[in-house]
């Protein structure tokens, strides 16, 4: 009896996880980009062709926006946004950054929005603390939208934001990164090629922040 009573006890948390994961408690959880905008990467590399010298050349956007609508129950049901201003898109370089905005590459007067809309997850495991899964949703540049799929691992971090801004919440963290044809976004295509390659390589790290802290569960999706 005494044996029953203890094994019965060491499964009560794991049951009281079960019950918040299925039943009417399993809620979503707000994560605003914003607060980290500083911490925020969205970098784009474009493959230089044998004119250029090969390698590539690195630029990043300095601002972005968007939230994400996480739940750590069901990561499937998660949808989110990040806004760009593509006029925002700096090389480092004065004549680049003129010839990325023209009209026959980015023409960012014309269609200064890109934007992710997230529409799900898929794919989703758990390697420890980390959530793997594929994310799926329609990519707007240059005035073409396009649904996309791309690789991206997550990570909770419970009531880590009081270490960044001292203020109390949870902070998501996204990383992941995404090959993209140029011409597929009528950017430049079939043109110069031996000068820019056509695949462009997108790469982030974001961290969005919530204004609560989640219950803490007997659960290892928490830090």
């Amino acid at each position: 009896m005494q044996s029953m009573r203890i094994k019965i006890f060491e499964c009560l948390p794991h049951l009281f996880f079960l019950l918040f994961c299925t039943g009417s408690q399993a809620k979503v959880t707000h994560f605003d980009f914003q607060p980290m905008a500083r911490l925020n990467k969205i970098e784009v590399g474009l493959n230089k062709g044998e004119l250029f010298g090969f390698g590539q050349l690195r630029g990043s956007f300095k601002s972005m926006a968007g939230d994400i609508n996480f739940i750590v129950e069901h990561p499937t049901r998660s949808t989110g946004r990040v806004l760009l201003d593509a006029r925002a898109l700096q090389f480092g370089f004065n004549k680049v950054n003129l010839d990325a905005h023209e009209e026959d590459w980015m023409h960012s007067r014309l269609y200064p929005e890109i934007s992710f809309i997230l529409l799900g997850l898929d794919n989703c495991r758990w390697e420890k603390r980390v959530l793997r899964a594929r994310a799926q949703g329609s990519l707007l540049l240059k005035g073409v939208s396009k649904k996309i799929y791309l690789p991206v691992s997550i990570q909770y971090l419970r009531g880590a934001r009081r270490k960044y801004d001292g203020k109390r919440g949870d902070l998501l963290l996204l990383e992941g990164q995404l090959p993209l044809s140029r011409t597929d976004f009528e950017i430049s295509p079939g043109h110069m090629f031996d000068v820019i390659k056509d695949q462009i390589t997108v790469k982030f790290s974001l961290i969005g922040c919530s204004d609560r802290c989640r219950p803490l569960l007997p659960s290892a999706l928490f830090y």
